[in-house]
């Protein structure tokens, strides 16, 4: 390896701090963010298979979801050169600290440092199995000791929860022979009460100081996990009868009679004087980005005022807003009264036009109109009008004159067309009986409303909506436990996807729209 050997063209290797069976952990530099990290590189052995590489890559893409005060983060997972072939390594987070394994060798640890120390770590795995994860190698030299708390790494080596095992009689056991769980060395399971059994063995050391078996080699170790019962543990000074009681029944050969990781974090928790706050809300329907209450905002300074241009002449200015002010604008006066009487002269010769002959025709005495003419009913209300008809200029008034009637076959005067403001020009029919009578509006043709269903899957559940033809959209969507909601894509969309997430399990779910009704196809 080079003097300044360089992973992924990021991470500067700078000195080791420590080497297992299975790999070496550097300190290195991430010359991209600029921050000291740790970096986990293979052994020739285990990187030269490629199914290891595979696995490895899967396991550390599921434990970089992990987040939890207790669990040191990886980063990054890359493959580097080496004259083997590649080198499968993990970018984690640098903790700082000495491990438990420096602690427990300078002396004897504190009762109440001891089960701080193991509630964290039970804090932690029980995260980590909540998340369909399994650490595998629960030990001292994993767990970290800082000054704001315990920290659990090396998650890179995790694997998804598997009870059934490999099934392979030749199977290969990842771990250390003392905290190997009886399962594992059966048929390597996975499952959460092998890191219960490995935190039982590193309890029983923190507090008496020595393994539950004696055992002078590896092999002896082994035959002691599946076949001698440990010796029990001990009333020690300073230690609840509870904490003793929890740790040998972490111990016990059976998997399914060991206590969860929860309960012994809580219990731990208790021992060590920390004050125990049962959070569990209910889990919420997951769904759309919400808005935040209290958003980002930007002030800039405030610009100088500028004079307003001159409106211009062919257009009113739009009403203003309410609460506006505006600053009055000062017109030359000698254009207004012109303009006005422009106006009337215009006015008077279209009417002239218009009413030609008949409008000298008499009035009745009443106001209405003379025979032979026509009076245009009232509009009918109009679809946004509020059920109200409008005012129309050719509305008769009683006891006035109407000046809109106008003879059979004449042309009416010209409108204004609402919509546009053009006037418009009509012809009328000849006269004809008129009632008086609104005409109905014609009824509003109906959109059919769009069809919703909650369609299911093994990793969960989506409501979804077909908002068009062809077009999908998810309204809500919720994991089923213990998946996790992974990837959503909630459209509108010709498909609208949403992925749940258990340890390296995926369940995909592919919502389409046909015939207007939702349906899904389930992928893994």
């Amino acid at each position: 390896m080079d003097a300044t050997p360089v992973l992924g063209g990021r991470y500067v290797l700078r000195d080791q701090l420590g080497a297992g069976g299975m790999a070496v952990v550097w300190r290195a530099h991430d010359q991209v963010l600029g921050r000291e990290v740790a970096v986990k590189l293979l052994n020739a052995r285990h990187a030269g298979d490629p199914d290891s590489r595979r696995r490895i890559h899967e396991e550390a893409r599921a434990a970089a979801a992990l987040s939890h005060p207790n669990i040191a983060q990886v980063h990054d997972y890359g493959e580097a050169d080496a004259y083997f072939g590649q080198v499968p390594y993990v970018v984690m987070e640098l903790v700082r600290g000495g491990t438990l394994q420096e602690r427990m060798t300078a002396g004897e640890l504190p009762p109440r440092f001891a089960m701080r120390v193991a509630a964290e770590v039970a804090a932690a795995l029980a995260t980590a199995h909540a998340d369909g994860l399994v650490h595998r190698d629960i030990k001292p030299a994993n767990v970290m000791v800082t000054p704001t708390g315990a920290k659990v790494v090396d998650f890179g080596i995790a694997a998804a929860i598997d009870p059934g095992g490999t099934g392979d009689p030749d199977f290969e056991v990842l771990g250390t022979p003392a905290y190997l769980a009886p399962e594992r060395l059966i048929d390597d399971a996975v499952e959460p009460a092998s890191d219960v059994y490995a935190l039982g063995v590193l309890l029983y050391r923190m507090l008496s100081g020595h393994s539950p078996w004696s055992a002078d080699t590896t092999t002896q170790m082994l035959t002691a996990h599946i076949y001698i019962d440990p010796e029990p543990l001990t009333p020690q000074p300073g230690v609840p009868g509870y904490i003793i009681a929890l740790c040998n029944r972490c111990l016990v050969k059976d998997p399914t009679e060991r206590p969860s990781a929860r309960e012994a974090a809580a219990l731990l928790a208790q021992g060590a004087g920390l004050r125990v706050v049962d959070d569990i809300p209910p889990q919420p329907q997951a769904g759309p980005w919400q808005e935040d209450d209290d958003p980002s905002v930007l002030i800039r300074p405030k610009a100088e005022p500028s004079e307003p241009p001159e409106p211009a002449v062919t257009a009113p200015p739009a009403p203003p807003d309410a609460g506006e002010v505006r600053k009055p604008v000062h017109r030359r006066r000698g254009v207004l009264p012109f303009a006005f009487v422009l106006l009337a002269a215009v006015a008077a010769g279209l009417w002239w036009l218009v009413a030609g002959d008949d409008r000298a025709a008499p009035e009745s005495a009443a106001g209405a109109p003379a025979a032979g003419r026509s009076v245009p009913a009232a509009a009918a209300p109009s679809a946004t009008s509020g059920g109200k008809a409008p005012a129309t200029p050719g509305a008769a008034t009683p006891g006035a004159a109407t000046p809109g009637a106008v003879a059979p076959g004449t042309v009416a005067p010209a409108a204004q067309n609402p919509a546009n403001g053009i006037p418009t020009l009509t012809t009328t029919a000849p006269a004809a009986a008129t009632t008086g009578a609104t005409p109905s509006p014609e009824p509003e043709a109906t959109t059919p409303a769009p069809q919703e269903r909650t369609l299911t899957s093994e990793g969960g559940s989506v409501r979804a909506v077909c908002q068009a033809a062809g077009t999908a959209q998810l309204l809500s969507w919720t994991a089923t436990k213990p998946y996790k909601v992974d990837e959503v894509e909630a459209g509108p969309a010709s498909a609208a996807v949403a992925v749940f997430r258990h340890g390296n399990e995926r369940v995909r779910m592919t919502v389409t729209c046909a015939g207007g009704v939702p349906s899904h196809t389930t992928t893994g």
